[in-house]
């Protein structure tokens, strides 16, 4: 499944480029038992927006992985704004030790920069998959970032966030809680 899970960011990573005509921004963020990579663009004055992202988590001799990728479809008429939001859906696929599935979350994501400081800024995303879009053993998933970004330069961030991604898995009482917790990360803009 692990080497399904790596043609799988492959193929996503390497089509994404082709759909999108503008630069695009890769995000890194690392806690003690889980670290993620991300790619995501906006395809320049269409308002579409695609991503990519691998989640990985080694806790107490568990391992799991994660792949998603999404699509959303953004505000661009207003450029100056200091909110910046998202709209759309995200595939997951998903595997660990004892348990994989799939599902398709919806929901979205958000930047705000604060008015009295520029480089500072409120970033989060949240996604729901019901039951009817959850397959294997996945029955429903909440999957939720919050952070505090800080720019510092132009083009490279810093943040503090809060991950809680959550699965119900068949046959199981309590929910699956997958690289939960804080982390530090670095999101850098090209």
């Amino acid at each position: 499944m692990k080497k399904l899970t790596g043609i799988l960011l492959t193929t996503l990573t390497m089509s994404f480029p082709a759909f999108v005509s503008a630069g695009g921004t890769l995000d890194l963020s690392l806690s003690d038992t889980a670290a993620r990579v991300a790619w995501d663009a906006t395809k320049v004055s269409s308002g579409m927006h695609v991503s990519a992202a691998y989640l990985h988590e080694s806790d107490d001799g568990q391992d799991g992985d994660m792949v998603s990728g999404g699509l959303h479809i953004v505000d661009v008429r207003q450029s100056q704004s200091s909110l910046y939001m998202g709209i759309g859906g995200q595939v997951y696929g998903f595997v660990s030790d004892d348990y994989s599935g799939g599902a398709l979350g919806v929901g979205g994501f958000f930047r705000y920069g604060m008015p009295f400081n520029r480089d500072l800024a409120l970033a989060g995303y949240v996604y729901y998959a019901p039951p009817v879009v959850s397959f294997s053993d996945i029955e429903n998933m909440f999957d939720a970032d919050l952070r505090l970004q800080y720019s510092v330069l132009k083009s490279a961030h810093v943040y503090a966030g809060l991950r809680m991604t959550s699965i119900k898995l068949e046959e199981q009482d309590d929910r699956y809680k997958f690289a939960d917790g804080l982390h530090l990360g670095l999101r850098l803009d090209f």
